[in-house]
């Protein structure tokens, strides 16, 4: 026991010095890596050929692909796309992939399947919408998304909007979009893998794809579980006193979880596609609490339903206009057993269910060779449910509708302008003389400035954030809720440029994309403790976040590419006389640097070994504060990964390992949830 605690010591007098690390192991791949390849409608297991048209202009390099990384939907505004490689590593897991994304925060609250939650530009999780083949994943009580329910065996790319979302997101809210898009059926394919990893961690997948005429299916499922019962410092509550610290084991956040697929499409001819997704997922977990206060029987179960039907026609005299309807539903319930209280809940026994039924109609229109409109329509229904029903939140339901557009006019060469108008009514309540409790405009503009090698983009933008349901009527007898509360709204704005080289330069697949960013925001939503002893929201005031980000990379040999992404955040509570002295708004990392490089390794023979790769990449992040008053603080963190595969068989066969948090390094996030240290994945995996 001595020697582990001297150990964790060591590694806490080192912690300071992970900075400097980061920042050395950047200095070293500066400018840093190439933008991955996304794949197209012939990759593995196809690709989204709408997607693929629209994506970013691209330079050769030794007959690789590479993309400045604009993400298609929405090519004004800032943001990136990880593709199919990206995703790939051994015991991967969403929050992995999106923490090394400029602009974006990753808090977690345990190891391997634990929950995760992503924010963007220092907005929290509930303004930031998560979509999975197109449908929102936040819930409608917190707001957020599990990023842990996310299957990464399932997903082609992840694209991220890091201003604001575009046109086929629900919500134009201040944290931007991040879309998961699923794996889309081409041909006849299957494949099988499994992961197993450290503190019991073990994945299997296996799908299969069938083409039949116009018609072609995936189908696919997915177990996984994990003990985690990983080592932590428990410091007693005394931070600043180390002779009372003991290393003890996370208990009861064991997870177990099971994950099912279908997806299809099927050609009608003239262009006219139909694609049809439905999920099943169920998972069983413990429910830990702070380490200080570990739970020992408290158990949860999570149920969703995924259900999506999308049908495109196109029209016109050359077929150049596209008319898109969407049908898609999700149920999400949870339930939670609480025999010794340890959760708070006031009851042993809780039941939230979740549901929405969402409707959306739009259309592409090509109306000339410079000038494209998307007229959209959407209209939901979306309601909780709660047992025991002691609360209002039982009752709670919303009606939704929206109507926006979005127009492209291109002016020359080298100028286009971009407008996105919406109007969206919230109606909550059941008041005949108040049908919206929201109604309000949003949108945005923006200018393109520049060639496909150096291009200049500046949005300005108006956005809303509708309080959840539950925040208007409560979660349980802890967390009430405030009929009260009216949307954030906001101002954001962002600048900044996309440039990469041409081909044969002496960069070579070099690209760089910087922005600067600004939002303003009224009538934040925050917690306040009651006298009688609960928790409740209420509209706290005023805020703003300034920011930069830098995503920038490089092909430094035929072999070695680099990459390096890096945020820097400044955002402060400017309500007036506000009752703290501190104006840092807590939970954001004001620094946050991701450095990464990679080789890979083509033998010229193609035998049975027919390639091999390694990546080393790291992630610094600054020190944030645990409460508005700036007294709790949460200590940097910086971890190294450490992965490497080699594909056999003409690509059919693929071993992967992954050391994650290489130097094993204290980590932390929310306040008091440790998080795992030195960790070992490994992956079988075959494709055919």
């Amino acid at each position: 026991m001595d020697q582990s605690l001297e150990r964790v010591r060591r590694r806490r007098r080192s912690d300071g010095a992970g900075f400097w690390l980061v920042l050395a192991a950047g200095s070293a791949v500066a400018p840093a890596a190439v933008a991955e390849e996304l794949r197209g409608a012939g990759a593995e297991l196809g690709g989204d050929r709408a997607a693929a048209a629209t994506a970013p202009l691209e330079v050769r390099v030794e007959g690789d692909r590479v993309r400045a990384p604009a993400p298609p939907k929405d090519r004004s505004v800032a943001g990136s796309v990880l593709g199919r490689d990206r995703l790939a590593g051994a015991g991967l897991e969403a929050a992995d992939v999106l923490r090394t994304q400029p602009g974006v925060q990753v808090t977690e609250s345990g190891g391997f399947g634990g929950p995760a939650t992503a924010a963007i530009r220092g907005a929290t999780a509930a303004q930031t919408p998560v979509y999975l083949a197109g449908v929102r994943l936040n819930d409608d009580v917190a707001g957020t998304a599990d990023l842990s329910l996310v299957p990464l065996w399932l997903v082609e790319r992840v694209e991220i909007y890091r201003g604001n979302a575009p046109i086929e997101a629900d919500r134009l809210g201040p944290g931007g979009a991040i879309f998961f898009e699923p794996r889309r059926p081409s041909r006849t394919t299957a494949g099988v893998g499994a992961t197993a990893g450290s503190f019991g961690a073990r994945r299997g997948w296996a799908f299969a794809g069938v083409s039949a005429g116009p018609v072609t299916s995936i189908f696919g499922v997915s177990a996984e579980a994990a003990a985690n019962r990983y080592a932590f410092v428990d410091d007693r509550g005394t931070l600043f006193d180390a002779s009372d610290d003991t290393v003890q084991r996370r208990q009861n956040a064991d997870t177990r979880t099971i994950d099912a697929w279908a997806l299809a499409r099927v050609d009608l001819g003239r262009g006219a596609t139909v694609d049809v997704i439905a999920n099943g997922t169920g998972r069983e977990q413990g429910v830990p609490r702070l380490a200080l206060l570990p739970s020992r029987e408290a158990r949860g179960e999570f149920r969703r339903a995924l259900a999506s039907v999308v049908a495109r026609v196109p029209f016109g005299d050359e077929a150049q206009h596209t008319l898109e309807a969407r049908t898609s539903f999700i149920e999400a319930r949870s339930e939670f057993h609480d025999p010794l209280l340890e959760l708070a809940l006031f009851t042993r026994e809780l039941r939230l269910a979740g549901r929405r039924l969402e409707q959306t109609l739009g259309a592409t229109l090509h109306l000339s060779d410079r000038l494209r409109v998307r007229p959209m329509l959407s209209v939901a229904r979306e309601g909780i449910s709660r047992a025991p029903d002691d609360i209002p939140l039982a009752r709670a339901r919303r009606s939704f509708a929206r109507g926006a557009v979005s127009a492209e006019l291109r002016l020359g060469e080298g100028l286009a302008l971009h407008a996105l108008a919406s109007g969206e009514c919230h109606a909550t309540g059941v008041d005949p003389e108040r049908p919206c409790d929201a109604l309000a405009p949003t949108g945005r503009v923006g200018v393109e400035v520049g060639s496909d090698r150096l291009r200049v983009l500046a949005t300005v933008g108006r956005y809303l954030r509708v309080p959840t349901l539950g925040e208007v009527y409560g979660i349980s007898g802890v967390v009430h809720g405030n009929a009260e509360l009216e949307p954030e709204a906001g101002v954001t704005a962002e600048a900044g440029l996309r440039a990469q080289t041409r081909p044969g330069a002496v960069l070579r697949g070099a690209y760089l994309d910087a922005f600067v960013f600004g939002r303003a925001t009224s009538g934040l939503i925050a917690y306040a403790r009651a006298g009688q002893g609960y928790v409740a929201p209420y509209n706290v005031g005023r805020a703003r976040v300034l920011g930069a980000e830098l995503l920038t990379g490089v092909e430094v040999t035929s072999f070695l590419r680099a990459e390096i992404a890096a945020t820097l955040l400044d955002p402060r509570d400017t309500t007036p006389e506000r009752m703290t002295t501190n104006d840092v708004l807590p939970f954001r990392a004001r620094l946050v640097v991701a450095p990464r490089l990679r080789a890979a390794w083509k033998p010229p023979d193609r035998g049975v070994l027919s390639g091999a790769s390694g990546e080393l990449r790291a992630v610094y992040q600054s020190s944030r504060y645990a409460d508005p008053a700036g007294l709790g603080v949460i200590a940097e963190q910086a971890t190294v990964d450490l992965e490497a595969e080699a594909t056999w068989f003409g690509g059919h066969l693929a071993t992967r390992a992954r050391v994650a948090d290489l130097l094993d390094a204290r980590r932390t996030d929310i306040v008091g949830y440790p998080l795992p240290g030195r960790s070992a994945f490994f992956t079988l995996e075959s494709t055919w």
